[in-house]
């Protein structure tokens, strides 16, 4: 899935890039005028990739890249001069006019490395652990007669009420139940 916002203080700007990019099979998810929605919306997705000009409103990329830290990647799209006023080191730059087989190349290049970064950040579950949280799952479908998705939702419950992973919830059911 495509974490993908794009942002300018023009309409008109939003629109011929998102058509860039729709075209190319790139989702965007989110448009915007501001840098505040930006962050807003980059903090709903958990990331993503932030396709910007230089000028916002609210502020400049310089200080949007400050205010989204290491949450996204960003890639602004400005006249030369513009890229050069750039003070921080963390956003990446494309010069206007643009060309859409670069601007589609650049926001490959980034979606691959959000995807990566955010496959990364999951934290992945040992293979014990799966063998508690299933096993937990047979036993609350014995007991209550519910299916699996039914099963392993009533598990999330628990362990999110009660602040614990799911496999130590999953290891308390089955001590419970059995």
């Amino acid at each position: 899935m495509f974490r993908t916002v794009v942002a300018f203080d023009s309409e008109n700007a939003i629109n011929g890039v998102s058509e860039i990019l729709e075209k190319a099979g790139i989702t965007v998810r989110y448009r915007c005028r501001t840098a505040a929605a930006v962050v807003r919306a980059i903090n709903t997705m958990g990331g993503g990739v932030v396709i910007c000009g230089f000028r916002f409103p609210d502020g400049t990329a310089d200080t949007l890249a400050e205010d989204l830290g290491n949450k996204a990647l960003c890639l602004v799209a400005a006249k030369q001069i513009h890229l050069d006023m750039l003070e921080s080191d963390d956003v990446f730059q494309i010069s206007l006019p643009l060309k859409g087989f670069q601007l589609i190349g650049s926001v490959n290049m980034l979606l691959q490395m959000d995807q990566k970064l955010q496959n990364s950040s999951i934290p992945r579950r040992s293979p014990e652990e799966n063998e508690l949280i299933s096993h937990a799952k047979t036993l609350i479908m014995a007991k209550h007669g519910f299916s699996e998705p039914e099963a392993h939702r009533y598990l999330q419950k628990l362990s999110m009420d009660r602040s614990v992973k799911l496999y130590e919830m999953a290891r308390y059911i089955i001590t419970v139940l059995e």
